[in-house]
């Protein structure tokens, strides 16, 4: 049984170890035909990495690891040997806090190597004579560049180190142009999160192809359904075993956890860390979320006061994908581009095309409403896990004081949090009056139960629904007013009527929070009589 390369980014290596290895050189070799100059962008541990190793290696003339793979058997390519630069910005680490010092000693590397010299007097001069110097001395020279946008990302939170990695990216990337309209370049690909501006890449470089959401890259990283059956068969038929499960439905349970990724609105596609680990590990679990949690994403949405339901099916147009400021964070695109929203569909116009966007799947929607109800609380992992299965297990069996109890908990000393005791820094969060609303939207939403937030009627709008397997709960909430008015808006508003033919038990609950304590202040809930709206 061949092993899973978990963690393995050569290439080379996992050939040679015989490893499985989804066979992507079809989508590759199409790539080649089609252009030179490319720029991906994926969320991290989506295969880019190896991508770029793969590249390598094609273009290092070597030509015995394809051999069993589509591009060495279906072919003609002639695997012809070019000089490669690689340049891996993933591998600097906390070192991109010395960004400049670290390319100079990369591109010097590279110097003795081909036995070329280098004017230093620059980063761009330095850069540019480098690979003018390997390309008048042997062939075009082909540079692979692998997570560009890291010392920007990592900096997100420190403006000033952000802004001057943004410049010497800048510096780096504009001898680019000049270099391929001399004809240095046999092939440029780019990858990276984030497609951000003021780097002169993608301004200056007006021939560099966008893969992001082109039809070239549907497929060319992530592993489809087809994929996954194909070449991980066995290792699923033991995991059904393992579960005590029909394949077909263990499939259905996967899929559900880990497929959803979309660049096309069709193309779904599992993230392959997270496919992987079930695999080997046989047991579901937040394996790519728990990689890299999001503490400044949620911070962020807290803070500005973003409601969490606006980024379900939020519609977006094809400039959404041009450009990403760091002046100006936009978190729909943060989202978007660090993988915790994609494309769920696409509709495509002659004049123009929209983009739908939600949660890719129950491991990201879970694990992000987890750490935003945290976030939202303030409360450490364990006791909104300890909270969140008694409320859920109040709504699954018809008890709602269950729910509110713990509600209630998660609550408490919130007051402390919002409205610091230093009146300075009082600014530094506001309270929306949609904040309590908000909790409980994603305490809901957590528990993969069908929720809608305020629903529209021709008589008013109610604040939110949750549907659990025998109950469905109309929540109406009030701030600074009794619960019984919200009760009473219920029934006046007839919001109940919709539900009259559903077998299921229907509550009517009502929650008055404080907006001073941060609060439940009282709640009422009572059994809603078919007949009487």
């Amino acid at each position: 049984m061949r092993y899973f390369p978990i963690g393995k980014q050569n290439f080379e290596d996992i050939i040679k170890r015989d490893l499985h290895y989804v066979d992507k050189t079809r989508q590759v070799h199409n790539l080649l035909k089609h252009g030179d100059l490319y720029f991906l962008s994926r969320p991290r541990r989506f295969g880019k990495s190896l991508l770029i190793s793969t590249f390598k290696h094609l273009f290092s003339g070597k030509k015995e690891l394809f051999k069993d793979l589509y591009i060495g058997k279906e072919t003609d390519y002639s695997f012809e040997e070019y000089p490669v630069l690689q340049f891996n910005f993933a591998a600097y680490g906390y070192q991109v806090e010395i960004l400049e010092s670290e390319l100079l000693r990369q591109i010097q590397k590279y110097a003795t190597q081909y036995d070329v010299e280098i004017d230093p007097i620059s980063l761009s001069t330095a850069f540019k004579t480098l690979v003018a110097g390997i390309s008048e001395k042997e062939k075009p020279v082909v540079i692979l560049i692998d997570e560009y946008d890291k010392p920007i990302v990592d900096f997100l939170t420190e403006y000033d180190k952000a802004k001057i990695n943004q410049g010497i990216l800048r510096d780096f990337f504009s001898p680019l142009k000049d270099l391929e309209t001399a004809g240095h370049l046999r092939f440029l690909f780019i990858t990276g999160v984030s497609k951000f501006s003021k780097v002169s890449l993608f301004s200056d470089l007006n021939n560099l192809t966008d893969l992001t959401v082109s039809p070239l890259s549907h497929d060319l990283l992530g592993i489809t359904q087809q994929e996954m059956e194909t070449n991980f068969q066995e290792h699923i038929q033991l995991a059904a075993q393992a579960f005590n499960l029909p394949e077909k439905e263990l499939l259905v349970a996967i899929k559900t956890w880990y497929n959803g990724y979309s660049y096309d609105g069709e193309t779904k596609l599992y993230n392959p860390f997270s496919l992987l680990n079930f695999l080997n590990e046989r047991r579901f679990a937040n394996f790519w979320f728990a990689t890299g949690t999001p503490t400044f994403l949620v911070k962020t949405i807290r803070d500005r006061g973003i409601a969490p339901e606006d980024f379900e099916e939020e519609e977006v147009a094809s400039t959404f994908f041009d450009k990403f400021s760091l002046e100006e964070l936009d978190m729909t695109g943060l989202l978007f581009q660090t993988g915790y929203l994609t494309i769920k569909r696409v509709q495509q116009g002659v004049y123009k095309t929209r983009y739908f966007l939600d949660y890719p799947n129950l491991e990201v929607k879970n694990a992000m409403m987890h750490n935003l109800v945290e976030a939202f609380t303030f409360k450490k992992p364990s006791q909104v896990s300890n909270a969140l299965i008694k409320m859920e297990r109040g709504l699954e069996e018809g008890k709602p004081e269950l729910f509110v109890k713990n509600l209630t908990v998660l609550l408490s000393d919130i007051s402390y949090h919002l409205l610091p005791k230093k009146k300075k820094n009082q600014s530094e969060f506001e309270v929306w009056e949609g904040y309590f609303h908000t909790i409980v939207y994603l305490i809901t939403s957590f528990m993969g139960m069908s929720v809608k937030s305020e629903i529209t009627s021709h008589k008013g709008r109610l604040d939110l629904m949750v549907e659990s397997d025998d109950f469905i709960y109309l929540m109406e909430f009030k701030l600074d007013k009794p619960a019984k008015d919200a009760i009473k808006q219920i029934k006046n508003r007839k919001y109940a009527a919709a539900y009259a033919n559903s077998p299921k038990t229907v509550f009517l609950m009502g929650i008055g929070f404080s907006k001073e304590e941060r609060n439940v202040e009282t709640w009422e809930s009572e059994v809603w009589e078919r007949g009487n709206s």
